[in-house]
């Protein structure tokens, strides 16, 4: 008797969990670089606090000089990630990094956006192309940069 609070404490983490994986998908082979590996884990859990509003992990995993340009062109403070439209998913696939200096990486991959739309929402493009820079602070990996671009699909 005195267990089943905790069981069921357990269950709903369980539930929770569930429902964070099926927001954030990754498709495609899984990279064996480690340091592809590392990133596209940093980049998740990033992406995932977006989706779930997680404003303490969000703001956790970025630089303090954080430059976020978005689709459009437009360069965004870091919050906005957070903008009008709720995400529901965001699903990562062909991953690609490349070192520009020692800490310093270039992640880029496309990604699948979906996105809860209400009438006052502005749309964003569900095909996108990422690129972010991903520097070393001490034993961490932190985002710098962060820009999407609408992808074409089928050119």
């Amino acid at each position: 008797m005195q267990n089943r609070p905790v069981t069921l404490a357990l269950m709903l983490v369980m539930l929770a969990l569930a429902g964070q994986a099926q927001s954030l998908k990754y498709y495609g082979g899984a990279p064996t670089d480690p340091l592809t590996v590392t990133l596209l884990a940093k980049e998740q859990a990033l992406m995932g606090a977006v989706l779930h509003r997680d404003a303490m992990t969000f703001n956790g995993s970025l630089t303090p000089d954080f430059v976020f340009v978005n689709y459009d062109g437009h360069h965004n403070p870091k919050g906005e990630l957070f903008g009008e439209g709720e995400l529901k998913e965001y699903s990562i696939y062909e991953p690609q990094t490349l070192a520009l200096d020692d800490g310093v990486v270039l992640l880029s991959y496309n990604a699948i956006v979906a996105q809860k739309i209400t009438d006052d929402d502005q749309h964003i493009p569900r095909y996108q192309h990422v690129t972010t820079i991903w520097v070393k602070q001490g034993a961490d990996w932190k985002e710098k940069f962060h820009q999407t671009a609408a992808l074409q699909v089928g050119s």
